[in-house]
């Protein structure tokens, strides 16, 4: 009675400071998870286009690539001029099967008329045999018709499900001619967006980038120094003495404005 006393109560310290000690280690686990998590570039190791957590512009390292490039491997993407190819296989693949359905479609259809008409002749030979009174011509006769007529029911039931066959091809080929056609509208679309955006980007670059500001600043340049060169020049020929034509031509004026007398006489007499 002593022996259980102690033992149980022992156990069931023991068994509570067991569950104490996991939930300290899986608390732990789960806070060293969050911190790997917080230090990483990204959310997820196992994300295949990972969150960056890290500040915008931030380089990621040679080790990083890898595993973005190991994770990207697994699952790849498949180009789409490879989608292309195989969709436009897949096309001439169904195209030709229809066309193979078609003629068998023809041939069977023939053959079905021709065994039409041959039961259609031995009705008739049962018909003369019956009119001449041999019953057993006759019963040939129908017999053969019968097999005839037996023959057209089994090919007419394979022409229709030939025909379900090339309703089911016919419908494909639409559905991937009309995926073909968009994608190759979309790309032409994406294409031509792409290269207008390059030349305008190219023109904008001309417009407004940081070489057309230098080159204008050259320009404004040159033409202060123009603008020097020709007050320069100015300067140089205000001092000069004037041609020969135009010094007679202001004497001739001068002379023009002088009295008759001159200013001479009309000083002695006054």
């Amino acid at each position: 009675m002593s022996v259980d006393v102690v033992v149980w109560p022992l156990l069931f310290m023991l068994f509570w400071f067991w569950i104490l000690v996991l939930g300290i280690r899986g608390v732990v686990g789960r806070m060293a998870q969050l911190w790997k998590w917080l230090c990483t570039p990204w959310g997820s190791n196992d994300d295949l286009f990972p969150t960056l957590r890290g500040p915008i512009g931030q380089s990621w390292s040679d080790e990083e690539y890898r595993q973005l490039s190991a994770l990207a491997a697994r699952t790849p993407v498949p180009a789409l001029r490879n989608v292309t190819d195989d969709m436009q296989q897949a096309l001439d693949e169904e195209r030709r099967m229809a066309e193979r359905l078609g003629r068998d479609i023809a041939d069977w259809e023939h053959a079905i008329g021709q065994l039409k008409r041959s039961a259609d002749d031995w009705t008739e030979k049962a018909a003369v045999a019956l009119s001449h009174e041999r019953n057993d011509l006759a019963r040939a006769a129908i017999a053969e018709r019968m097999r005839t007529q037996q023959r057209v029911a089994d090919l007419e039931k394979d022409v229709a499900e030939m025909r379900r066959l090339l309703t089911t091809h016919a419908s494909d080929i639409q559905s991937l001619e009309i995926n073909l056609s968009t994608i190759y509208r979309r790309n032409h679309i994406a294409e031509t967006r792409l290269h207008a955006a390059e030349s305008s980007a190219r023109s904008r670059q001309l417009l407004y980038g940081e070489h057309v500001k230098d080159a204008l600043n050259r320009f404004e340049e040159l033409e202060r120094a123009a603008d020097l060169a020709e007050g320069h020049a100015d300067s140089l020929a205000m001092g000069s003495e004037p041609p020969a034509m135009d010094r007679l031509a202001i004497d001739a004026q001068l002379a023009a404005l002088r009295p008759a007398g001159g200013f001479g006489r009309k000083r002695i007499a006054s």
